[in-house]
């Protein structure tokens, strides 16, 4: 695990690597196709696993309540344990499901790596770092579904995604991530129809391309865009400087 993600070593010095590395050992899954079934590994997760880790790929869980869907994306590097997250909702309407848009490789961190890295606790508290880092992206990504416009909403969570997996080049930032209308509306909540004319908009006001299927460009102007506050937000700053307030 130390040779995938060096960072999980923490303040470890030169001596104790070697020994950590040895110790960080962990089984590799190969997930391939467009959807993943957990069950299989949940069944045999007991009281002592850690979670999964992400190697490489993307995976992509769908959340459904009723008639209404939202996603959360898990790249390299992401720790998630689904025999915890996944659970019985009843009588509620609610249904999990996973996709992989792209191929995926899932380090399981079972019971033996557990007992394994126990001498090294900054490793653990490297992997409980990630856990906690999804889970304020996850409060974030709740923030941003109260943004009232949906092209604002957009912006904004390519800008997030940016940070992550954005490259920096001459036309902007370069984000490589096979997101369709779809998983765009299900990550800023709205409907499909209402990602489509967003996107037309970002397009025609020179913030956002996409030069090809799984390629987006957030231009500089976007960036520039993102700074001035009363563009992330332009009905509160409207309500503040009127005294109404306003609703999306």
């Amino acid at each position: 695990m130390l040779d995938i993600d060096p960072d999980l070593a923490g303040p470890l010095d030169d001596s104790q690597i070697e020994a950590a590395r040895a110790s960080s050992q962990a089984v590799v899954l190969d997930v391939r196709g467009t959807g993943w079934d957990p069950d299989p590994i949940r069944e045999a997760a007991t009281a002592g696993w850690l979670g999964l880790y992400v190697v490489e790929g993307l995976l992509i869980r769908v959340v459904s309540v009723g008639r209404r869907t939202a996603c959360e994306l898990f790249g390299p590097g992401d720790v998630f344990r689904p025999w915890d997250a996944d659970g019985e909702y009843e009588p509620l309407a609610i249904s999990l499901g996973w996709r992989v848009a792209r191929p995926v490789q899932l380090a399981v961190m079972d019971t033996r790596f557990a007992q394994n890295i126990a001498r090294w606790p900054t490793i653990i508290s490297s992997l409980m770092q990630r856990v906690a880092t999804r889970a304020r992206s996850l409060a974030l990504a709740q923030a941003i579904a109260q943004i009232p416009r949906a092209d604002t909403r957009l912006l904004v969570t390519f800008w997030l995604l940016a940070e992550r997996w954005g490259r920096v080049g001459p036309n902007g930032i370069t984000i490589t991530l096979p997101l369709t209308h779809e998983t765009l509306a299900m990550m800023i909540c709205v409907q499909r129809p209402t990602v489509t004319l967003a996107l037309g908009r970002l397009s025609d006001a020179g913030l956002l391309s996409r030069p090809s299927r799984d390629c987006w460009v957030l231009t500089h102007k976007a960036v520039d865009y993102l700074h001035e506050d009363e563009n992330v937000d332009p009905d509160d700053h409207h309500a503040s400087r009127d005294g109404r307030s306003t609703s999306p």
